[in-house]
């Protein structure tokens, strides 16, 4: 394994983490005006009365992702001076276009096809049916049940066949999921899919979406899928707030026997890990490390019986209740060893592979019913170790990098 301490120091040589500053992107390409950048061309403005709209207020933001509605490149071709505003109302979503431009090509992008395909249910053609649809929904009160509420704050609970109106409701939900998450997928019409919508009074802020795996036994495993909040909204703890809420829903759910996430972006890992490191305090501060690690025997795993327990108590995946015992390892782990931290790298590398290890009695099956004989399995499985080294060792110096930053938060936070 690669040297990843400083002997003569002792200390963890951390990631650079300066961002080199850029030329900012500009709207229209220098070398021909006729081509767009959409994600700056494009602003969206959340309103919620008339007044705001003539006074020409609301929440603005530009989308992150335009590539998934216009060309991969995010560019739009054959307009100049391109200007697309879309006002939404900010309880129900509606949108209405306005596109505006000096010139047009003959072979310009056609914009409104582009936009039918993410307003699967339309959208209001003229300002006069938009300051309509404000105001009917000045009668109107967010969909669902009232699950959690803090400060402006209100998460509502929808699902599919129980909510009155959120089948038409959906469609302009989905439209924000293209533009703010990366590769989304939408969630199916299924009853087994959960719709956290977040709303600050009566404007949208953010949307968690649950799907509740049926395992058998009349048991069920929670899956949270996709989390989205407006730019504006993003780093300011609602993240953890929802995050929590699915939690609670979990175990409130005589169903429900593990709660799980799929695929966390990095962003989200980190949050998670000092919310469930902040639980693993909350309810069993007994086990945690509370003073300096000097000791290599101080370093491994939480007892088995510990263990179950946790996950009995908190429906929390073994792995990321394991991950964040290991963080709190890492933040009391004398720093100054480079042997002690060393022998935590080599810990976290053995956590890192276990959740790979093939079971010796799993063959590969193919679609004609033939498996891999017992050599070509033993060349399979000796590849995928090695390439299980090389990943979880380059993974690695970010990952301590990553214990660093929760560490300090939990410090900051009077945690540990």
């Amino acid at each position: 394994m690669a040297n990843l301490f400083d002997e003569e120091q002792g200390q963890y040589l951390r990631m650079n983490a300066l961002k080199y500053l850029e030329k900012p992107p500009e709207v229209q390409r220098e070398d021909d005006p006729f081509i767009t950048n959409g994600s700056l061309a494009i602003t969206y403005i959340l309103v919620g009365t008339v007044e705001q709209y003539k006074a020409d207020q609301g929440l603005k933001f530009q989308p992150s992702y335009v590539h998934q509605v216009f060309r991969s490149t995010n560019e739009i071709y054959g307009y100049k001076d391109l200007k697309i505003t879309i006002h939404v109302t900010a309880l129900g979503l509606k949108p209405f276009i306005k596109i505006s431009y000096s010139e047009q090509t003959e072979d310009a992008d056609d914009l409104y096809e582009s936009f039918n395909k993410v307003y699967e249910a339309g959208f209001l053609s003229s300002e006069e049916q938009f300051l309509q649809a404000l105001e009917e929904e000045q009668k109107q009160e967010p969909l669902g049940d009232l699950i959690e509420e803090y400060g402006d704050f209100r998460i509502y609970k929808c699902q599919m066949a129980t909510t009155n109106g959120f089948v038409q409701f959906k469609p302009f939900l989905q439209a924000f999921l293209l533009v703010l998450i990366d590769g989304v997928q939408y969630p199916g019409d299924e009853n087994e899919w959960v719709y956290l919508s977040l709303y600050e009074k009566r404007q949208f802020v953010g949307l968690t979406t649950v799907y509740k795996f049926n395992i058998g036994w009349n048991k069920q495993r929670h899956r949270l899928s996709q989390m989205l909040f407006l730019p504006q909204y993003q780093r300011k703890g609602h993240g953890s707030k929802m995050l929590k809420t699915v939690y609670k829903l979990g175990l409130e759910d005589e169903k429900c026997l593990q709660i799980t996430l799929e695929d966390p972006s990095e962003d989200f890992q980190v949050m998670r890990d000092i919310t469930d490191s902040k639980i693993l305090h909350e309810h069993f501060k007994d086990i945690l490390p509370n003073k300096i690690i000097n000791s290599i025997q101080e370093i491994g795993d939480m007892p088995k019986d510990k263990l179950f327990e946790i996950m009995k108590k908190t429906k929390l995946h073994a792995y990321q209740i394991k991950r964040a015992y290991s963080i709190y390892q890492y933040a009391f782990v004398n720093k100054k060893s480079s042997k002690l931290m060393t022998e935590f790298a080599r810990y976290l590398l053995r956590e890192h592979q276990k959740p790979y290890i093939r079971k010796k009695n799993i063959l590969v099956r193919f679609e004609d019913g033939s498996s891999l004989d017992p050599k070509q399995m033993h060349l399979l499985e000796l590849k995928e170790k090695e390439d299980r080294n090389i990943n979880a060792e380059e993974s690695l110096e970010e990952e301590l990098c990553l214990f660093e930053l929760i560490a300090t938060k939990l410090r900051k936070d009077k945690v540990i």
